[in-house]
């Protein structure tokens, strides 16, 4: 499941970086830019595609620093 969300969003989630790490990951997410929209998308797609996954919510939400109002998404196979 970590590897689905993770290949399914700008960059992998790290808890803790170095600064040296963080120049790396914010330019790999700058070469893929994703809405909250398309990674619920993507995520939803690989889950469609594994037939023992028969029921799932994936959400998500962008803490926006430029805006005064935040990014969220969510999409559910009942």
């Amino acid at each position: 499941m970590i590897r689905i969300v993770e290949n399914s969003a700008s960059s992998a989630v790290f808890s803790l970086l170095k600064r040296s790490d963080e120049k790396f990951l914010t330019e790999r997410a700058y070469d893929n830019p994703l809405f909250v929209e398309d990674v619920v998308r993507n995520i939803a797609l690989r889950l469609n595609a594994n037939s023992n996954i028969t029921w799932f919510k994936v959400e998500s939400e962008n803490l926006e620093s430029i805006h005064n109002h935040n990014a969220y998404a969510c999409v559910e196979k009942e």
